[in-house]
């Protein structure tokens, strides 16, 4: 049997992603990132070269197994983001009125000249089309076209540097949305099949684009689980599809917020925060949460109400970008973060409410069987003032399915395999345990009482519950016990 072995002996419910990058790399960091409560790593395939990519996630299996945690890891492809080139110096200043020229092919010596990662641009873009620049900070406008050449006249004013991203707010440009390099880094992705637990899909349009990922895993025998990112008008517009079709959902706010009008941005996040609780899905919450923290030990107040909302409105886990990626203060942010969903999630424990309740269908998750089993466990749970829900689950589902009924005890899933327990470290109130091998209920719920007494969750008289997703030898049977500590 394996431990978290937390310092904080409240295990996080809402789980924290964390963006791994040149401030977070080392395995000091790492380290001091999965204490303050990170829960899962992202590798974002935009920047990087696989062996870097190969070095971290060396060092965070190494660290987190000395640390005896369950971490995850999210590989984030790139999918067809279109990007600058490279400029003269890393920045220029784009001010207002000034005239840039987007090429295919650079010239010699060319002066303002911009050149992007999809070089059939030039010749794409419109008269009149509105590029935006860098999450929508600088933005130009078409005045003029030829072959190969497209000349821009910027209308919002500032700098750009090499490599940041553009925008096409209402075009329908015919890119896939699994590029070369995308399915070269899932090449990478089958070398570490067995430690890469989630994939993340970029600029999905349709169900048809994670019904290609989930191809091309199953060709190359990986296991991964699909995260779905939310970033594309189309994909507002197919979302309940695209939600049936994936494992987990990203709310990627950063591309969505300049593809669509900003303020219909925390809208759409509500409306697919609810229909993923509705679904059985994870959710994350991500981009620019606490982004000043990139530079300031603090957060903005704002930023603050924001995570806090995002974890009232039912998100099973909120992500650091740059704050941990590139900020000053990679483990200050997640310290924060993990400070803001505690409030949160005690607001929502002291008012009477959980995002979810017991009206909330489980069907096409579990056996309506293991569904009442669920609802009978929630139900001795809350009457009991329980402090914890023990689970034995193989598949994670029965974890899950707990966890869409947002409980206000913690949930122990025992389960026989690092996979599974991996699986777990995106839903919401979840602790994955390790059992090396199917045991008694009575060892079981030993096992889960010794685990929340280390971590000092319950006291004498208080109750244990265990929900068994099968008994042993009875494959159409559930069990639900619970016992008083003593």
């Amino acid at each position: 049997m394996s431990d978290t072995n937390n310092n904080d002996s409240t295990p996080n419910r809402t789980k924290i992603v964390a963006t791994v990058g040149p401030a977070s790399r080392s395995p000091e960091v790492l380290r001091e990132l999965i204490e303050a409560g990170v829960a899962v790593f992202r590798l974002n395939f935009s920047h990087g070269t696989h062996e870097e990519h190969s070095a971290v996630l060396a060092d965070i299996r190494a660290v987190s197994r000395e640390m005896r945690r369950h971490v995850a890891i999210l590989q984030d492809l790139c999918g067809p983001k279109m990007r600058l080139g490279p400029i003269t110096g890393d920045l220029v200043e784009c001010p207002l009125g000034e005239v840039f020229t987007l090429v295919a092919e650079p010239s010699i010596g060319g002066v303002r000249e911009l050149t992007c990662s999809y070089r059939d641009l030039p010749n794409d873009l419109k008269t009149g089309e509105t590029v935006l620049f860098a999450d929508g900070t600088v933005a130009m406008t078409v005045t003029e076209k030829s072959p190969g050449r497209a000349r821009l006249k910027v209308t919002l004013p500032g700098r750009l540097r090499s490599r940041q991203g553009l925008n096409l707010p209402g075009s329908q440009l015919a890119v896939e949305s699994l590029t070369d390099k995308d399915l070269h880094d899932l090449d990478w992705t089958a070398r570490h099949a067995g430690d890469v637990d989630f994939v993340g899909l970029s600029f999905v349009r349709s169900a048809d684009d994670v019904a290609r990922l989930r191809r091309e895993l199953r060709s190359r025998n990986c296991p991964a689980r699909i995260v779905v990112k939310i970033e594309k008008p189309e994909a507002v517009r197919h979302l309940e599809e695209i939600v049936d079709t994936t494992d987990c959902v990203m709310v990627a706010r950063g591309d969505l917020g300049v593809e669509m009008d900003a303020q219909r941005v925390p809208a759409i996040q509500k409306k697919i925060i609810a229909l993923c609780n509705r679904a059985h899905r994870p959710v994350i919450t991500a981009t620019q949460m606490l982004n000043s923290m990139e530079h300031s030990s603090r957060p903005t107040r704002a930023e603050a109400s924001d995570v806090f909302n995002a974890v009232l409105d039912g998100t099973d886990a909120v992500m650091l970008s740059g704050e941990s990626a590139v900020g000053e203060y990679p483990v200050e942010a997640a310290a924060t973060m993990r400070q803001i969903c505690a409030e949160a999630e005690a607001y929502l424990e002291s008012d009477g409410r959980m995002p979810l309740g017991e009206s909330a269908s489980l069907a096409g998750l579990i056996e309506p069987i293991t569904e009442a089993a669920v609802d009978a466990a929630h139900l001795v749970t809350e009457r009991l003032n329980a402090p914890l829900i023990v689970v034995a689950t193989d598949s994670g589902r029965t974890a899950l399915a707990l966890s869409n009924r947002r409980p206000t005890a913690t949930i122990l899933a025992l389960t026989r395999t690092e996979q599974t327990a991996r699986a777990l470290a995106l839903c919401w109130g979840v602790t994955p345990l390790l059992l090396a091998e199917a045991s008694s209920a009575e060892h079981e719920l030993a096992a889960g009482i010794d685990w929340a007494k280390s971590h000092a969750l319950v006291r004498r008289c208080q109750h244990v519950v265990l929900l068994r997703g099968q008994v042993a030898g009875e494959p159409t049977s559930r069990a639900v016990l619970a016992q008083e500590v003593t």
